[in-house]
């Protein structure tokens, strides 16, 4: 650059005087409105910088406040978020509350049903259904006098049966489990037979012929033939008949939710006290008849 001012030093002088004289006439020309026009120029060449300017300082302003909203408003969603599910975990927590006082208040009353007798209210604590194997493990033993073969209930109906005791739990077996057995009667036609599991959800009513009248949707009772169970107490509801070879094959719902089970009633004084409560709860005679 410097070389090419040497090389046209006149040049350069020439214009160099061309631009004084035109910025000096700029100076001194007014226009209509008495705006010199150098005035006129410069703020021409300045206003399109200026409203650059303007319009990135008004872009940065509004980005900036929007995030500030922004970030103010997840903050704001995130403490109602948090608020809402504690009030929900709350909720959940009364609900279950809810239900398990109903459930201890129906065993309190299945309780007082045995005034002649002694029974212990414990908690499910485990269950196994490990192929046809149901059981259960309760929260009580043998230091609250629970025996083997003592009977389980809830309020809905026969659980099953005590098959081994601990000092401080035991297990039961339920009348789902294929080795269990209970003696049993249809509530309306008084026709016997035996309660079986079936390792399923479902029982069968063994032992009833052909011949003899049970529809679908009949409540099955314990029938007390069995020495364990008291008589009178719900076990099941009838859902299918076929007749069989020799005897029909009834498939039974049971009565309590055994799948559910979270707290259970262990009656465990003498059956023929156990007899004669469940009979004045069914409103049944020792022979069966109403």
């Amino acid at each position: 650059m410097r070389t090419w001012v040497e090389r046209h030093h006149h040049l350069s002088l020439l214009v160099a005087v061309l631009l004084a004289q035109v910025l000096f006439l700029a100076f001194q020309i007014k226009r209509d409105n008495q705006a010199r026009l150098i005035r006129l120029w410069a703020v021409a060449m300045i206003s399109p910088v200026e409203k650059v300017l303007d319009w990135a300082v008004d872009g940065t302003t509004s980005a900036v406040e929007n995030y500030v909203v922004l970030v103010g408003t997840q903050q704001e969603n995130q403490a109602l978020r948090a608020e809402l599910d504690s009030a929900h975990r709350k909720i959940n927590q009364l609900e279950a509350r809810a239900a398990e006082a109903e459930q201890l208040a129906s065993l309190l009353d299945l309780k007082l049903s045995y005034p002649e007798t002694h029974a212990q209210a414990a908690e499910v604590i485990g269950a196994s259904a490990a192929g046809s194997i149901r059981t259960v493990l309760i929260s009580r033993g043998a230091n609250a006098g629970l025996e083997v073969n003592m009977p389980v209930l809830t309020p809905a109906g026969v659980v099953g049966k005590l098959v081994s005791v601990y000092p401080r739990t035991a297990g039961g077996l339920l009348i789902t489990d294929e080795k269990s057995g209970v003696g049993a009667l249809v509530a309306d036609s008084r026709v016997h037979g035996v309660l079986k599991g079936t390792g399923g959800s479902l029982c069968r009513l063994a032992y009833v012929p052909n011949e003899e009248p049970v529809s679908v949707g009949a409540r099955l009772l314990t029938s007390g033939q069995d020495q364990l169970f008291p008589k009178g107490l719900p076990v099941g509801t009838v859902v299918s008949v076929q007749p069989g070879d020799f005897f029909q094959v009834i498939e039974v719902q049971p009565a309590a939710f055994l799948s559910r089970l979270e707290h259970v009633l262990v009656l465990t004084g003498p059956r023929d006290a156990l007899g004669t409560s469940a009979r004045s709860q069914a409103g049944t005679s020792p022979d069966g008849s109403r």
